[in-house]
């Protein structure tokens, strides 16, 4: 299968949890609604347009977490506005809302997340790896917040291999719990890993609704690789320093 390999990095980053009210919670990683919507941005496609074109059928993800991650609860001044007219502080309120955000873990260090795209519509594509490889891009991606912006970093286009595993082995990409139960693999703990659950949406129709109920996903945020136990179907990156196993989030 043919994909884009690339890398958001930042210093900052906030994915609100769909289910969160007045706080705003974080997940760890983008969830895969996030990540098109970016590469839609990048692509210079209109807010709302692109869900057909990045649904689940045609369109496929994989996220690996590169950069140890941690995060933080801030208060945020929100001004108190009951209408547009009020948008100038004249009533001279303020709201404070907690907003979490996620951090590396040292403080000098950036955020990186490596993002692994395949789509079936060859020409659109080619379109893609265009833009993203020779760093085209007409809108600059942002992690979660416009606040948050992130510098783009190509890394690689080509073919993975489709192979079997068995035994114990090294996944490096965030990975379905779903996906795990069908294959009958068991995620084992290793030192200084640090395992994490997020439930994420996966795709949006038309109408700006969810095709599917959301799906829950296990990533590592300090080591950046899943050790998994069974035997399964995953992709592999084989390119000098480019070793990567992964699975994509539709599975």
């Amino acid at each position: 299968m043919q994909v884009i390999v690339f890398d958001l990095i930042g210093k900052m980053a906030h994915f609100r949890q769909y289910y969160t009210n007045s706080s705003s919670l974080s997940s760890f990683f983008p969830s895969r609604t996030t990540l098109a919507g970016m590469v839609a941005g990048m692509m210079g496609m209109h807010r709302d347009s692109y869900y057909p074109i990045f649904s689940e059928e045609k369109a496929r993800f994989a996220l690996s977490v590169k950069s140890p991650l941690r995060k933080k609860i801030y208060t945020v001044n929100y001004v108190w506005a009951e209408n547009p007219k009020q948008l100038n502080l004249s009533k001279g309120q303020h709201t404070q809302v907690p907003l979490e955000i996620v951090l590396p873990s040292e403080y000098r260090d950036l955020i990186v997340y490596r993002v692994f795209l395949a789509h079936q519509d060859q020409e659109f594509f080619r379109r893609l790896s265009e833009i993203i490889m020779e760093h085209k891009i007409h809108f600059p991606p942002y992690l979660g917040l416009s606040e948050f912006p992130t510098s783009l970093r190509p890394i690689w286009c080509g073919t993975t291999q489709e192979k079997t595993v068995r035994g114990e082995w090294v996944l490096n990409s965030v990975v379905n719990i779903s996906w795990l139960r069908e294959q009958g693999c068991s995620i084992t703990p290793y030192q200084g890993a640090m395992y994490v659950k997020e439930l994420l949406p996966l795709a949006f129709d038309e109408n700006r609704r969810l095709c599917s109920a959301p799906r829950e996903f296990v990533g590592e945020i300090k080591q950046g690789e899943i050790h998994v136990k069974g035997q399964a179907q995953v992709h592999s990156i084989s390119q000098g320093e480019l070793e990567e196993t992964i699975v994509f989030l539709e599975e």
